[in-house]
């Protein structure tokens, strides 16, 4: 290994962030990266946009100045590097700071991930793959498994995954969204996003993206490799308007990392469209979570909204609220 000095590590370029985002045909990619692109405070983006096709037209519908496109780009090929270099001239020409790279909705994305673990060294020592982030339509997922085979290589493959048209589907459509996803073995790191979110949710979301692959996959983690020394604790409280699925909200506090030390507070449980919300106590302590039906006293003084509070050492506030984005229930009409 070749040791570098000080003068000559400060004249290498930078290593630049990179996103793969993928995701069926209209599953909401475009208008995603859009919000990106708008949302305030972030670095400058550089997009290359991978479009299936002679004509491009993501390209079109992208705001902004750092975005390239290249239509019936090939990205079959195991050595091909063509897709890479696009990138790196977003930094290089662009002042990019941090890349996405919007794949074709028929794109199966193992071949990206091989082409970046044979990146040549001039090549791949200015990109950091953050990860493979997968945009899955709530409303449509099943049947998009049905028609395409591509679909379920998105799915499976990526390191996070964002649900999209939250504000088109019922909560029993998103809780068998979560059901088919777990089935399908898919990353358990998802969060929601509608239309209406903010700009300020836009870009946590962003942030979560961009966040080192398994940085909180609990999976990646073991009690070793945690250390809690004397470091401060802080608590993080989370207002909860709308009732949560209980399936994803168990499976996000199986896997709470290990800097969470207690989790408790009262959330409403959505259960079905003929069933009652239910009103429960969550308590976590160590590895043991329990949810409990709140006694009728407990009931009388809760109001509507629940509430959870996290305890623990340097809390990841951001990623907290974002996996409980994906465990609400959306509002119908007979539930407002």
């Amino acid at each position: 290994m070749v040791a570098h000095t000080d003068e000559e590590e400060s004249a290498l370029p930078p290593v630049t962030p990179l996103l793969l985002l993928t995701g069926f045909l209209g599953s909401g990619k475009t208008t995603l990266l859009n919000r990106l692109l708008c949302s305030p405070g972030h670095p400058r983006i550089g997009v290359v946009v991978n479009e299936f096709g002679q004509v491009g037209i993501d390209g079109k519908l992208l705001t902004g100045s750092g975005i390239l496109e290249l239509a019936s780009g090939c990205v079959c090929c195991v050595r091909g590097t063509e897709l890479w270099e696009s990138a790196l001239e977003l930094v290089d020409r662009a002042g990019a700071e941090l890349l996405i790279v919007e794949t074709s909705g028929l794109v199966e994305p193992q071949a990206l991930l091989v082409q970046y673990e044979l990146l040549p060294t001039k090549l791949a020592t200015r990109i950091e793959l953050r990860g493979l982030l997968c945009v899955v339509d709530a409303l449509h997922v099943k049947e998009s498994l049905l028609r395409r085979p591509e679909v379920r290589q998105q799915i499976e493959r990526a390191d996070r995954l964002l649900l999209s048209k939250l504000d088109l589907v019922s909560a029993e459509e998103l809780l068998r969204t979560h059901r088919l996803l777990d089935e399908l073995g898919a990353s358990t790191d998802r969060v929601g996003l509608s239309l209406h979110s903010t700009d300020s949710e836009v870009a946590e979301v962003l942030r979560w993206a961009l966040g080192p692959r398994g940085e909180h996959s609990q999976r990646q983690r073991s009690p070793s490799q945690v250390r809690h020394g004397s470091r401060q604790l802080q608590a993080v409280s989370v207002r909860l308007p709308q009732p949560l699925l209980e399936p994803p909200l168990r499976q996000l506090l199986d896997e709470l990392p290990g800097e969470v030390l207690r989790a408790k507070g009262l959330v409403r449980l959505y259960e079905g469209e003929q069933e009652p919300e239910r009103l429960m106590v969550v308590q976590l302590a160590g590895r043991r979570v329990e949810l409990c039906e709140a006694s009728s006293e407990v009931e009388a003084h809760a109001g509507t909204a629940g509430a959870l509070v996290f305890i623990g050492e340097q809390l990841d506030e951001s990623w907290l609220r974002l996996r409980l984005s994906a465990c609400q229930a959306p509002l119908s009409e007979n539930r407002t």
